[in-house]
């Protein structure tokens, strides 16, 4: 290794949102590798000095901006200290610049997509990226390790951790979480939690205030995990077992046995934390070999926090290794008076016209699975149509109350044309969701229902839509007509659909401020009051969220009751 660069070098100052840890994996590569040549970037020229006058560097190693870095000199490795919300856009930056290895921060990222994302991108270059749960690395973490191997405590194990001066999960116990999977070599089987949350926030993300979470092993070992309040005297981390009882420090180890009391002194460690971090992925790149804080691995303990918020926002144990994990941040839910339960709406039969659209790799689970429990969570009684499998015919439609669509089919045969010409031209109620607004691009009439649509490639007088991934903030526009128990609302990193085509004016029902613009995302056609669309809907998981369903649920109600246009004028889009 011999080049490094620490992106995010820190404000050194007191204070939680000060502490530089840019400063300490700087110091790790020093001590590891005393030769290699250190780099430093923080768009704060303060930050970026102070930095370089601590280690020495020239300002010819000093940048204000990775582009700046990467233009110049591309290091072996890079250490991702910024704030977590970048840790996904700098990750995926440092794999297209060409790094070898990246150590990035704990948390990983702020949504469990992101973390996928920068799985994937690592394993198709080739780059190794470990997180900085540095303790690894400790001695007397690594003998603690080596004595519940040995038995020496027993079978059934219990281990408890505590975090104290007002600290939060993502921010530290991530680390203890880091801890128990790997003194146990095991991943938890569930996670069960409460919180106390007040809609505080910490390095601009959702935190709770204090919280206590417990999770299940196999082997029927368990972990509790206590957050927030000071701790009691004493080392943070205690296993008890049938024979004894182990505490543990970052320097030594003491045991509880029959045979007494025994404090193990620490083995003699050429590298511990981030040096021994820094020693481990270094060997890593060499050899070929595996690292002890591998993100394949080491990922676990952020999602075990979102898995420990899901369990306080639902009030139900969660499986980290679910079919459906939770891939978005629950309590950025929580930020917003969203989360009353939807009311069950006696929508009836409705007939869902739907193809597989965003089948989930891993899980094999689709967005149309998502919008099916969501449908019945809200008092539907859904009757699926596979569009990949068939098209409409007349026995579907024959005693629904309602018509839904939710697929990318963009040719309509005669006889759909007909089904649902005759559908919307006797005004019965019609909702598209998602994935229907690119529906029939060759059936002008429907672009007509709906009014706003996605432009394929190649369509004349219209940039083609598009559909990055980001989370959104909901606005309500008009309350009286859109009867939800929100007016705002978060949603996850989900497609957000841009520069929409129009035919024909529609009213507004819901727009979503995000990082690229605000957008519609729910509408009503201004010429027909019982059509109408519910934007939101790609990623399996995001149909869990009350928001979601209680979004679809006005939008249904709305076209169900004919309710019209008497609130606001009908409005028109520019192509952008």
């Amino acid at each position: 290794m011999k080049t490094a660069a620490v992106i995010g070098c820190g404000k050194a100052s007191e204070g939680k949102e000060g502490w530089a840890i840019g400063h300490a994996h700087a110091a790790g590569y020093l001590q590891a590798r005393p030769g290699v040549a250190l780099y430093g970037v923080d768009p704060n020229a303060e930050n970026l000095r102070a930095f370089g006058e601590k280690f020495g560097l020239p300002d010819d190693r000093l940048f204000a901006s990775t582009q700046a870095l990467y233009a110049k000199r591309v290091p072996e490795v890079v250490s991702v200290c910024t704030w977590p919300a970048l840790h996904h856009p700098m990750v995926l930056e440092a794999v297209a610049a060409g790094v070898k290895g990246i150590v990035c921060e704990k948390p990983m990222a702020l949504d469990g997509s992101e973390v996928d994302e920068m799985l994937a991108a690592c394993r198709d270059k080739g780059v190794r990226m470990v997180i900085a749960h540095q303790r690894r690395y400790n001695a007397g973490f690594e003998q603690a390790r080596q004595q519940i191997a040995a038995g020496v405590l027993g079978e059934h194990l219990v281990l408890e951790a505590r975090v104290g001066d007002g600290w939060d999960m993502l921010s530290w116990t991530v680390h203890w979480f880091d801890m128990a999977n790997y003194l146990f070599d095991a991943e938890p089987e569930s996670v069960l939690a409460g919180v106390d949350h007040t809609g505080q926030r910490r390095y601009q993300h959702a935190i709770e205030n204090a919280s206590v979470v417990f999770a299940q092993y196999p082997r029927q070992r368990q972990a509790i995990f206590i957050t927030g309040p000071d701790a009691p005297a004493g080392p943070p981390v205690v296993v008890r077992g049938e024979h004894g009882l182990m505490q543990i420090d970052d320097g030594a180890l003491h045991l509880l046995t029959a045979e007494g009391v025994q404090t193990v002194p620490p083995d003699p460690r050429p590298h511990e934390g981030f040096a021994g971090l820094v020693d481990d992925l270094a060997r890593a790149l060499r050899d070929n070999t595996p690292t002890r804080c591998d993100a394949e691995q080491a990922s676990l303990a952020t999602r075990m926090a979102w898995a420990a918020h899901e369990s306080a926002r639902t009030q139900r144990a969660i499986d980290p290794h679910a079919p459906a994990p939770v891939n978005y941040a629950p309590l950025e839910v929580l930020q917003h008076p969203a989360t009353l339960a939807a009311q069950p709406q006696p929508f009836g039969p409705v007939t869902l016209l739907a193809d597989d659209h965003h089948v989930d790799p891993e899980t094999g689970i689709s967005g149309r699975d998502g919008l099916m429990e969501a449908l019945k969570a809200i008092g539907a009684e859904p009757r699926l149509v596979q569009a990949e499998q068939r098209e409409l015919d007349d026995a579907d439609l024959a005693d629904a109350n309602m018509l839904l669509l939710y697929h990318t089919q963009t040719k309509a045969s005669d006889t759909v044309r007909r089904l649902i010409g005759e559908w919307v031209d006797s005004g019965k109620p019609l909702t598209v969701v998602h994935c229907g607004i690119g529906a029939y691009a060759d059936w002008p009439a429907y672009r007509q229902w709906i009014g706003l649509h996605w432009v394929w490639g190649g369509e004349a007088g219209w940039p083609p839509s598009r559909h990055p991934m980001l989370a959104c903030e909901l606005d309500v526009v008009d309350p009286q007509r859109f009867a939800s128990p929100w007016r705002t609302a978060w949603l996850p990193r989900d497609e957000v659909y841009m520069a929409l085509g129009q035919t024909a004016p529609a009213h507004v029902l819901v727009n979503a401020r995000t990082s690229e613009g605000d957008v519609p995302v729910a509408w009503q056609s201004a010429e027909h009051a019982h059509v109408a669309v519910w934007g939101p809907g790609h990623r399996p998981d995001i149909w869990q969220l009350d928001v979601m369903r209680q979004g679809l649920a006005s939008t249904m109600a709305l076209v169900r009751d004919g309710i019209g246009h008497t609130a606001s004028a009908p409005v028109r889009f520019s192509a952008t």
